[in-house]
């Protein structure tokens, strides 16, 4: 259709480092009628099957060297506008597996894997003695 532009596909993986804090939440999109006496109806938007799908967002606090901060900054800054990578979740390994033993650096595995882009576009650190720490949020791509 034309004015309509294509979703490009994620490229690249978000670089691995210890998080200080680490948060995902979840949201269900809905929709919802108000009606005149007050009542109203509300409906989980369903993904296709009747399962219903949710958008997913990572928050992580990171207090990282200089050498892991500059390749995380350079790395936010090569998906400055909501460019889309991938994101591997460390709470989803394979059964019997250490947490966060699903890494790849390569993008290839698909095991925990999330296309996601950052919420912010604006970066932002505070420096400590020898450590600097930042935090970081991304959604994933529905």
């Amino acid at each position: 259709m034309p004015g309509n532009l294509a979703s490009s596909s994620p490229s690249g993986v978000l670089p691995q480092s210890l998080s200080t804090a680490f948060a995902e939440t979840r949201l269900y999109p809905l929709l919802s009628n108000q009606y005149h006496d007050g009542t109203s109806e509300r409906v989980i938007i369903q993904d296709g099957v009747n399962a219903p799908s949710s958008l997913r967002t990572w928050r992580q606090s990171k207090r990282l060297t200089s050498a892991a901060l500059i390749t995380l900054r350079n790395f936010f800054e090569s998906k400055a506008g909501g460019l889309p990578f991938y994101f591997y979740n460390p709470y989803e390994p394979q059964v019997g597996h250490a947490i966060g033993s699903n890494y790849d650096a390569t993008g290839v595995s698909t095991q925990g894997r999330h296309p996601v882009y950052f919420l912010t576009q604006e970066w932002q650190e505070t420096t400590d003695i020898g450590r600097t720490v930042t935090n970081i949020e991304m959604r994933e791509i529905a």
